[in-house]
């Protein structure tokens, strides 16, 4: 299939497949637990699918209600996979869609898509199997535990495996590209370490005080993937199989960086935000930190692990003690592998996950035995998993995702204006905020122009859900933005 093609006739070929979606879309059998026959499941299955809705219901007007295949057409989202948890197992798993924009290849429970950074939460499953066999330590200096390469460290801090875990480690990002053409040369893990080419990024290092606070860094996974290949002698992709997949029977995943000779069959296409190709199909990422080719059911799997671990079943994948360090929070928002929120029977893990052409998220709940695993294959597919989330967590009962009730209040747009301008989300990465007709709209790479709804002076929300919130300092200038409650992004200036 060409990779450049008219947006026109790639929304059309998305929307004439996903018209076919009732009849084709492929399924595992259903996998009911214990309290749920195949009636119930199936019951459950039907809500999801046709539950989404907006996350926001303005006060006095009507709430919104569509179909995955309505918001897939939406959204340009050609494929989504699904898997959910319940009572602790793997309770159904679909696919919806096509490996491509247009028929005739449709996506399956076993087709594979990038998972992004969820990736890091196998590399991190990974690592604490290794501390699990006492062949490291968490709090192990990572510096004496590389042979192949050390850590450039000017602090002279000790840097620790457990930093490296939750973001602590002040490890740059590293500035440069980490998504290449899948036709190009390749770099290994040490030269994206140390920035050599082929690796287009700049070396790694730590560029501030170990320990010191919350820092999210593809950097610090980078080393985790050296630290587990020297620790076990075979490079890194092997070395996770061992670990990992292999303790968990599932026999899709693989860290293999796909090359247009080597990729299987069975595999979906990224697409950008207007449902085309992207060039080359798909672009090859980093191992450690976002290179997991992977499907929802083996997703879940490592999911189910992590909770029977954490409430102490026989045979478990990892320790009760270390599951629970994994699920306890290291700094405001993170444990060892994954970002946590709420406590006690709420508490939850959670990881998206966002490369070029694919978005993917993972929730579960560490003691209700429940949870989700959703992967996509295009840009807005993050949008599509939202949606998702609130309608698997309406149809399950789920304490969070629910839909609020809000009202609007009226700022003028001479006071509108003061939040206009740019706020860094990631290095380099901004949300616009922008003044248009006395309404103000906020937009990140990849996503529609959404418009804030005011609801306090300093606060508004997005239809979708999320909140932004806008801190000022002491003169009443606008300093920075806090989305959805945890995310905190400085102005620029």
């Amino acid at each position: 299939m060409k990779t450049t093609v008219i947006r026109s006739a790639a929304t059309l070929a998305t929307s004439i497949a996903l018209i076919s979606l009732s009849i084709g879309a492929a399924r595992l059998p259903a996998q009911a637990s214990k309290t749920n026959d195949k009636t119930s499941v199936s019951a459950q299955q039907e809500k999801v699918e046709t539950g989404l809705t907006e996350r926001v219901h303005i006060k006095g007007q009507p709430l919104s209600r569509w179909t995955i295949s309505q918001r897939m057409v939406h959204y340009h989202v050609p494929a989504v996979s699904l898997a959910v948890i319940n009572n602790g197992a793997l309770e159904w798993a679909r696919t919806y869609g096509w490996k491509q924009a247009g028929p005739p290849d449709l996506a399956d429970t076993e087709t594979l898509f990038q998972a992004g950074s969820v990736s890091k939460v196998i590399t991190a499953l990974a690592t604490l199997r290794l501390v699990q066999l006492k062949d490291l330590g968490l709090k192990d200096d990572v510096s004496e535990r590389l042979h192949s390469w050390k850590l450039p460290n000017c602090s002279g801090d000790m840097v620790t495996i457990d930093e490296l875990l939750s973001h602590n480690a002040a490890i740059n990002w590293p500035p440069g590209e980490s998504a290449l053409a899948p036709a190009g040369p390749l770099p290994s893990l040490l030269q994206r370490l140390k920035g050599e080419l082929p690796a287009q990024n700049n070396p790694v290092q730590v560029d501030g005080t170990p320990g010191s606070g919350f820092r999210y860094s593809n950097g610090g996974y980078l080393i985790l993937g050296q630290l587990i290949s020297d620790t076990t002698g075979k490079n890194f992709s092997e070395s996770v199989d061992d670990l990992v997949f292999k303790a968990l029977h599932v026999t899709h995943s693989t860290f293999q960086a796909f090359t247009p000779d080597s990729a299987p069959k069975n595999i979906a296409f990224g697409h950008t935000a207007d449902g085309v190709v992207e060039d080359g199909q798909w672009r090859v990422v980093g191992a450690p930190e976002g290179g997991l080719w992977t499907t929802a059911s083996d997703l879940a799997q490592a999911v189910i692990a992590i909770q029977r671990s954490f409430r102490g079943a026989k045979g478990s994948f990892l320790s009760p003690a270390l599951a629970k360090q994994m699920l306890t929070r290291q700094n405001d928002r993170w444990g060892l592998g994954v970002q946590l929120q709420g406590s006690g029977d709420n508490l939850a893990f959670r990881h998206d996950g966002s490369t070029p052409g694919y978005k993917a998220v993972l929730f579960a709940y560490a003691s209700r035995g429940q949870g989700a695993v959703i992967l996509t294959n295009a840009d807005r597919g993050g949008e599509l998993a939202d949606e998702l989330l609130y309608s698997i967590a309406a149809a399950y009962d789920w304490p969070d995702f629910q839909v609020v009730e809000k009202e609007i209040i009226e700022i003028s747009p001479e006071d509108l204006k003061h939040f206009v301008g740019q706020y860094e989300m990631a290095p380099g990465a901004y949300a616009t905020i922008t003044l248009e007709d006395g309404k103000l709209y906020g937009q990140v790479r990849g996503r529609d122009k959404t418009e804030l709804v005011p609801e306090s002076a300093t606060r508004f929300f997005m239809i979708e859900g999320p909140t932004v919130e806008f801190e000022k300092d002491g003169t009443g200038k606008v300093t920075a933005l806090v989305f959805d409650g945890n995310f905190r992004a400085p102005r620029r200036p």
